[in-house]
């Protein structure tokens, strides 16, 4: 069973002939009455009282009643206020509103119904105030436990683009008579483009350029997987014999059941390949890449043909090897398809020809490239961009 408690008013007024009546009408709507005849006192009534409606009566001498309003109304609980007046002016009426009267009683009042029709729409006012203010409040609380947690987001995507960086190759390395040099933009903190390359014992160097789908923590956690697959792999090279290091086909062949057995619904395009370095041979396979790696020799620069599905779509993914000569002064560049975000072409076939017009000078720097594609001066990259140049001195 409910219980109603009656709603309990403060009562600022001084005692005149209309004062009875007023007490009257209210214990007759069942209020209960904190009554405080002076406005020196009516403070501390209106601090430590337990109250859910205030009426104050602005006809004190010197405006001490619409002050008394004014200081009422900057309470937080925002508690109705209801002026009183014996005058019938405009004027004060809106005085009043301004100093936070939530609604206004003439005195003496006409009947009961016009006293109960003011406490039931301040009290209504007043509940509504209350209301939004707990909406407020909690969206305020909403907002900062969001603030917090982004900003933790931050933090925690900070560590990992740190981590990653860590996990790069440097820059430019020098691999016997062949230089190695790349550049990675992230459209985030982390990201989903990565590439890596490295001594497979002493006549062998293998690289690779990976574009994950996707952006952020759960693509950057693939090129993590790719770097240790490809370090598992030379291990097993150096100490057990296993050859598959220098198969670039086998390598996407083992990312790409690697990757499906994890199931995170992530895929790669891949370009990968291994130097001969005794011999000066390249093999090397493509995964979906795009755009194609580039051979630039002699002034001409050319797609290397020959393309397979991507990593991590389809089990029964078939992948293979290609072999080609890599001369002195041939230099290999890779992007991946960011890069084609920010050329401004209308079609893909424009935004190739523009990549093999660039590239078929033989420009041998990664950074040298950003430049050309005006990457330190974008604010926000459309997508991750990754660049890696391969030259033979």
């Amino acid at each position: 069973m409910n219980i109603t408690h009656p709603h309990r008013i403060l009562l600022v007024q001084q005692v005149d002939a209309s004062h009875p009546q007023l007490v009257s009408s209210l214990e007759q709507l069942g209020m209960e009455l904190v009554h405080v005849a002076d406005c020196a006192t009516a403070m501390p009534s209106f601090r430590e009282e337990d109250i859910d409606i205030v009426m104050v009566d602005i006809d004190f001498p010197e405006d001490r009643g619409i002050d008394l309003l004014g200081k009422m109304a900057e309470d937080p609980r925002e508690l109705p206020l209801v002026g009183l007046s014996r005058r019938k002016s405009l004027a004060d009426v809106l005085s009043a509103v301004r100093h936070g009267a939530t609604d206004y009683l003439m005195l003496p009042p006409e009947n009961l119904d016009v006293i109960k029709h003011v406490v039931d729409r301040a009290l209504e006012r007043g509940a509504l105030k209350r209301e939004n203010l707990a909406y407020r409040t909690k969206l305020e609380n909403a907002n900062r436990d969001l603030l917090e947690s982004l900003t933790l987001l931050q933090q925690d995507q900070q560590a990992g683009k740190h981590v990653q960086q860590l996990l790069l190759p440097d820059t430019p390395k020098q691999i016997s008579n062949y230089q190695f040099c790349h550049f990675i933009l992230p459209s985030l903190y982390l990201s989903g483009d990565f590439v890596d390359y490295f001594l497979v014992g002493e006549d062998h160097a293998v690289f690779f350029v990976a574009d994950v789908s996707g952006h952020g923590a759960s693509s950057a956690f693939v090129t993590v997987f790719l770097k240790n697959l490809f370090a598992r792999k030379r291990s097993d090279f150096l100490h057990r014999g296993s050859t598959a290091i220098l198969s670039p086909a086998k390598m996407l062949a083992i990312a790409n059941r690697e990757l499906l057995e994890m199931g995170i619904g992530k895929h790669v395009t891949l370009c990968v390949g291994a130097f001969d370095l005794k011999c000066n041979q390249l093999s090397y396979s493509v995964a979906g890449h795009l755009p194609a790696p580039v051979l630039a020799v002699d002034g001409r620069a050319t797609f290397l043909p020959e393309h397979d599905m991507p990593v991590g779509l389809f089990a029964d993914a078939q992948f293979s090897d290609h072999m080609i000569s890599f001369p002195p002064g041939a230099v290999l560049t890779l992007f991946s398809d960011g890069i084609l975000e920010v050329l401004d072409s209308d079609t893909l076939e424009h935004k190739e020809q523009r990549l093999l017009d660039l590239l078929k000078e033989g420009q041998s720097s990664s950074t040298q490239l950003a430049e050309a594609f005006g990457l330190f001066d974008m604010d926000e990259a459309p997508d991750d961009i990754a660049i890696l140049v391969v030259c033979r001195f």
